[in-house]
């Protein structure tokens, strides 16, 4: 029996909701222009580096498990009503997509007591890791592996005191004046403490990423230890 888990909840244990049929998990499309040039054989092709987002779609049943017109209603409520958050099908339970329901839900009965519906989901680019699991690192030289199929955009805590370096492979970054602890979020490129406070003025360099298969990571200065969200993805 096929389900998803969505916001938290199971379609199947909390709403009656299976999956009918096993959906197609499309890959991103690149994002690549082509510009076409008189006079020259071909075309110039300009690749942004990025990837669009992607739909799913997904056809599903439920089974009455009381009054059929509520329990659609609620079913509306749980899949509008969660805006952006984590899905997770049961058939890949280590990967999940950050999703969003986008499909206006029409019901169509089938039996008495069952109904069938399709969900569209506009998904993010990739697929993550459904267990994000932070790492702690103590020693100065460190080696990672991305088990992913993409290089991943980690968050990385700096625990420490004054200038300290850090060195991912060959990007180096450089921090400043540091007092106690500092966050490093290359999803959203900034910095901050835990009060949220500004402090990218004291990082110089580029914010790290962590590429497919061994990583090399270093640093150097007053620094107790690291605590790296690392955010493994799959195209």
């Amino acid at each position: 029996m096929l389900s998803f888990t969505f916001g938290g909840k199971n379609s199947y244990e909390d709403y009656g909701i299976v999956i009918a049929k096993r959906p197609n998990l499309p890959s991103p499309k690149r994002r690549v222009s082509y510009i076409e040039t008189p006079g020259r054989n071909s075309s110039v092709r300009y690749d942004e580096k990025t990837y669009e987002d992607i739909t799913l779609l997904i056809e599903c049943g439920v089974k009455s498990i009381g009054d059929l017109i509520n329990q659609m209603d609620e079913i509306k409520a749980w899949l509008f009503n969660t805006g952006e958050s984590d899905l997770i099908f049961s058939f890949a339970p280590n990967k999940k997509y950050i999703a969003q329901v986008v499909n206006a839900i029409d019901f169509t009965q089938a039996f008495k007591y069952t109904s069938r519906f399709p969900v569209v989901f506009n998904c993010r680019p990739f697929k993550y890791a459904s267990h994000n699991q932070e790492v702690t690192i103590t020693n100065p030289t460190t080696f990672m592996n991305n088990p992913g199929s993409i290089e991943s955009e980690p968050i990385l805590k700096v625990y420490g005191e004054g200038d300290i370096t850090l060195k991912i492979n060959d990007n180096e970054i450089n921090l400043i004046d540091i007092r106690g602890k500092i966050i490093l979020n290359s999803t959203l490129e900034d910095c901050y403490n835990d009060a949220f406070e500004n402090l990218n003025h004291k990082m110089v360099g580029i914010f790290p990423l962590l590429k497919v298969g061994q990583n090399q990571i270093q640093f150097t200065g007053n620094v107790n230890k690291l605590e790296i969200l690392p955010n493994w993805r799959w195209l």
